[in-house]
């Protein structure tokens, strides 16, 4: 594995295909393992969300990306040779919750900063909007609502700021999509974790980009039947992007000292033969 001076001083890429391919062969290993852990994930996230207020904010923040480092701690155990064998490792990624609380705070404060940025001239008609909505306004200015609604979300306008939002969003999030990775595997704090994020990221933008467009068009289709098919496409896209960061980083090498060991031990049992 590369250390963190290595990665600030050389620009690791990696493949789009290579990424899906061995993102599915480690994933598939244990897919089971993930199936289920996926399922509990998804049941405690709803048991969460029904908190008045709260719930939602707190999943969003902390039991989301908690569970997310949990799976990056398995998938990168699993690409280093070890099996997934106490099934308790889902629940690992909350002993990270510090840094990834933050780092996941300081990614929303950023998003939230690029939507004020992308919809600023749209405040005055929102809060308008807003004040005609309130209590029995809601029932008597329901013509003016609709109105008001049309001309501020359906114009040319809007929809190229839309668009915009969203591309920056999801170069943001290219940006940053390692820094769980490092948090996890590098056992960084937060913004140290993101700057090395931006880092060794920003030379694979584009393929960054390519990856997640791929990976959400078959988490898209997937979920078309009845969405059983997202049991085996976001493993995928946890093993994908995983593979990716292994690729720049080496995170996937076996223990050094683990490989001496072996060598020790093989070199032992020759001389016990020859013996």
């Amino acid at each position: 594995m590369k250390s963190i001076e290595e990665l600030r001083q050389t620009k690791g890429t990696f493949s789009i295909s290579k990424a899906i391919s061995d993102g599915w062969r480690i994933v598939s290993k244990y897919l089971g393992y993930y199936i289920g852990a996926g399922v509990i994930t998804v049941i405690i996230s709803m048991f969460i969300g029904i908190i008045p207020y709260g719930g939602a904010i707190l999943n969003n923040l902390v039991v989301g990306p908690c569970f997310a480092a949990s799976a990056i701690f398995i998938t990168w155990r699993i690409s280093k040779g070890y099996a997934w064998t106490d099934f308790g490792d889902m629940f690992k990624g909350f002993s990270y919750a510090t840094p990834v609380l933050i780092s996941t705070l300081i990614q929303s404060f950023a998003m939230a900063i690029i939507g004020l940025v992308c919809f600023f001239s749209l405040i005055p008609q929102l809060v308008e909007l807003f004040e005609l909505s309130q209590g029995s306004g809601a029932y008597q200015n329901q013509e003016e609502i609709m109105e008001l609604f049309r001309s501020i979300f359906f114009n040319t306008k809007t929809i190229l700021l839309f668009f915009l939002f969203m591309l920056a969003i999801l170069l943001l999030s290219a940006v940053w999509a390692f820094k769980i990775h490092f948090i996890v595997v590098y056992k960084m704090d937060a913004w140290p974790a993101m700057e090395l994020s931006r880092r060794v990221t920003t030379p694979n933008l584009l393929r960054l980009v390519g990856l997640f467009i791929i990976i959400g068009l078959i988490v898209i289709v997937s979920a078309l039947p009845c969405g059983i098919g997202l049991l085996f496409s976001l493993p995928l896209s946890f093993g994908a992007i995983y593979s990716a960061f292994a690729q720049i980083t080496g995170s996937d090498q076996p223990d050094e000292i683990s490989n001496m060991f072996d060598f020790m031990a093989g070199e032992n049992s020759g001389s016990q033969q020859g013996v």
